[in-house]
């Protein structure tokens, strides 16, 4: 009897524990539950197909080469270079020469060998003698904004020429390229240097257009 019911009792004990193993691998944790109900928790980002891109077509100008020999840009360095050298002279000449007069013109008004009406008369020449001076650095700040906007219409006319070369070349990429520490371009294949079709295609340009 003991024995038959040592034996029921076991087997009872076997199904309990099937049940609970069971029920525990079926039914998630409330942990568990958290971390799916997370909405913080991170998903997997959807990561599309690379756009086939073909291959381009990349040429550089070496800009170092363009800004030495580029004949517009020699042109206005060389006028530009010239008037400044005027400008500086003159003024440097004047400016001494009013300095000279004026130290002169105060030991004869301390001496009391001019009148009033001659020392009025001086102080308006010497006036009119520093508008002049004035006038000199005025021009030689014009001179500054001239060159930039030059310099500019350089930059235009490389821009409109490389745009019409194109037009044949049919580049993708039309790169510059310098030999300075600043320069983006790091290396540069030579055989994909063009700077001399631009050179001469731009300083044929200018040339026609000096003619006229």
């Amino acid at each position: 009897m003991n024995q038959t019911f040592s034996g029921v009792l076991n087997i009872i004990l076997v199904i309990a524990v099937a049940i609970l193993y069971f029920l525990h691998f079926s039914n998630p944790s409330s942990a568990e539950l958290a971390v799916v109900n997370d909405s913080t928790a991170v998903e997997k980002p959807i990561v599309k197909a690379p756009t086939d891109i073909k291959a381009s077509k990349i040429v550089f100008v070496n800009l170092d080469v363009l800004s030495e020999g580029y004949d517009f840009l020699k042109d206005v360095s060389a006028s530009a270079q010239a008037e400044q050298n005027s400008l500086q002279t003159q003024y440097q000449s004047k400016g001494e020469k009013l300095q000279q007069d004026y130290m002169a013109f105060e030991q004869k008004a301390q001496g009391g060998l001019l009148s009033d009406n001659q020392i009025q008369g001086e102080q308006e020449k010497f006036a009119k003698r520093k508008e002049e001076l004035d006038q000199l650095q005025m021009k030689s700040e014009a001179l500054g904004e001239k060159i930039q906007a030059r310099t500019e219409e350089a930059r235009k006319n490389l821009s409109d020429y490389i745009i019409e070369y194109n037009k044949v070349g049919n580049y993708n990429y039309v790169l510059t390229y310098s030999e300075g520490p600043l320069s983006p371009v790091l290396l540069a294949d030579p055989s994909l240097d063009i700077t001399a079709d631009i050179l001469d295609g731009i300083n044929s340009q200018y040339r026609a257009k000096k003619k006229k």
